[in-house]
């Protein structure tokens, strides 16, 4: 088969990775890794089966990584063996039952590792579960998924170039939509356009949330999972969040537009909307920690506003930490930000009753200098019309 085209990481990445993960299991006091992962959204939640292998099957997969010998990549659709094999930086790569504790089980014996202590990283199936445990009554199991999350989230000058590359592929569909947006195009068509310009340019498209409502009539107050066949009219407002990915690497991205003339509210609500990103950027830099975002977000209330969505979160594949919300939820999980973070900054002011809001964002990265946007645009509202 081939895998021309195919992005992948160079061995000296995935060394450093191996590294990074022996380094974990000394922390944690574990003696292997065994990492689960599956097809969720557009592979997504084979994220941690990926930074390892390089390879993220469409169905379930395991990784057994012991601190000592080579590591085993497990995928468990038979017809899927030659593909992984194709791309998977782990030499050694098996055809797995859909149910695969018994072969889980018996090369962990081979290896050893009969009575040891298994880091896991991944939500797991019970029956999984089950029978790993009834197989290695003598192992001890621990959860260092939070843990192997953290590894993740400082990016290489490898897997940055696959985000800004990300990054690209989000300014071009957003230019698509300057162009594009007018009455008469639908939601859906909208949709369309994004994916299709993702693969042209040389992404994958991973989702699109949308929605548009009347600025003197307003329904919605960020954007919508469902994207309708909505036909656009002249006074409406469009909230949009996009995600595109290159090798599963994501950059986000989110603009509102205004077709035709803000109404009072709604200019208020962008110019709260700015402001709030501003702020969040001035603290958004190494030293600082996750509360920092959290109380500078504490504008859009001081306003009058609430938020629906989290106003940050860290970025690579599929979310990371931190979580951060507005000051009136509960506050963030410690975190100290470090050069070479991604986050994605998402200001969300909104009404209180949910019926008028707008969210503006974009991924940016944790510089020597703060944060600097990896997708070079300004965070405003786009006025069309």
């Amino acid at each position: 088969m081939s895998a021309e085209g195919i992005a992948r990481f160079t061995n000296a990445e995935i060394a450093r990775r191996h590294f990074a993960a022996k380094k974990l299991m000394e922390t944690n006091g574990v003696d292997a890794l065994l990492v689960f992962g599956h097809s969720g959204r557009r592979r997504h939640n084979q994220a941690d089966v990926y930074y390892l292998t390089n390879c993220a099957p469409q169905h379930e997969s395991y990784v057994l990584f012991p601190a000592k010998g080579d590591p085993v990549l497990f995928v468990t659709h038979y017809n899927h063996h030659a593909s992984a094999k194709d791309v998977s930086a782990v030499a050694d790569v098996r055809r797995a039952h859909k149910r695969p504790a018994h072969q889980l089980v018996e090369e962990m014996q081979k290896k050893g590792l009969g009575s040891a202590r298994i880091g896991l990283v991944g939500t797991f199936f019970y029956q999984d579960m089950d029978g790993l445990r009834s197989g290695l009554p003598s192992a001890t199991f621990k959860d260092v998924s939070d843990a192997f999350r953290l590894v993740r989230l400082t990016k290489s000058e490898e897997e940055l170039a696959f985000q800004r590359k990300a990054a690209a592929g989000c300014n071009t569909i957003i230019e698509a939509f300057r162009r594009e947006i007018r009455p008469g195009v639908t939601e859906h068509d909208l949709l369309v356009l994004s994916e299709e310009v993702a693969w042209k340019s040389g992404c994958e498209p991973d989702f699109l949330f949308l929605s548009s409502t009347p600025m003197r009539a307003s329904k919605y107050c960020v954007p919508n999972q469902n994207v309708s066949k909505r036909k656009l009219m002249m006074g409406d407002v469009i909230n949009t969040e996009l995600t595109v990915a290159y090798g599963l690497y994501s950059a986000q991205i989110l603009r509102p537009f205004f077709l035709g003339e803000p109404t009072s509210e709604y200019e208020r609500i962008r110019e709260v909307m700015v402001e709030a990103y501003n702020r969040m950027v001035a603290v958004a830099r190494p030293g600082k920690t996750a509360q920092d975002i959290h109380e500078a977000s504490g504008y859009i209330e001081s306003c009058g506003f609430t938020t629906v969505d989290g106003v940050a979160h860290g970025f690579g594949i599929d979310l990371l930490p931190p979580s951060i919300r507005s000051p009136s939820f509960d506050p963030p999980v410690p975190l100290t930000l470090t050069k070479n973070m991604t986050l994605v900054l998402q200001p969300n002011p909104t009404t209180k009753d949910e019926l008028m809001g707008m969210q503006v964002g974009d991924m940016g990265l944790i510089t020597d200098d703060g944060y600097v946007s990896m997708h070079g645009t300004v965070n405003d509202v786009i006025r069309l019309g």
